[in-house]
């Protein structure tokens, strides 16, 4: 360690300008392993303060083998839990006098239970795929965060 009284003044000061932290830097939440989840991209998003990684259900659905409209149809038919955060709803937009919301996120957590859960009882296989099995995985194990 250096005893230099000049860089001991300055020891406490952060090692970035400002009061908002790198992003890329050690210490934030690291975008996932893009191999793990059949190249789905993550998302980092700051919620109250805390950087968390979200996936889009266009790169959920990526992630599982499947098309964004099959996780909205389990999401709609209740086999898994609504979306609990979403991206701000676009402005100006508004189709058919619908309430246009944003676009649906889900965290890792949440997308490890959907895998982990449609390995376990073989969804990708539809002679031995477990249904029932899936959703009562997903209705126990399901990550509220």
């Amino acid at each position: 360690m250096n005893d230099d009284p000049i860089l001991k003044a300055f020891g406490d000061l952060p090692d970035y300008p400002g009061k908002t932290p790198p992003k890329n830097r050690k210490g934030s939440p690291s975008r996932v392993d893009p191999d793990r989840y059949r190249g789905a991209r993550s998302k980092v998003l700051r919620i109250k303060g805390v950087d968390k990684v979200f996936f889009t259900v266009g790169e959920t659905a990526r992630a599982l083998g499947r098309k964004a409209v099959t996780i909205r149809m389990w999401e709609q038919r209740g086999w898994i839990p609504q979306a609990n955060y979403r991206t701000p709803a676009p402005k100006g937009e508004n189709l058919n006098e619908k309430l246009v919301k944003g676009r649906r996120l889900y965290s890792t957590l949440q997308l490890e239970c959907l895998i982990t859960a449609s390995e376990r009882y073989k969804i990708d296989d539809p002679a031995k795929a477990n249904w029932e099995g899936f959703r009562t995985y997903i209705k126990d194990n399901w990550p509220n965060e």
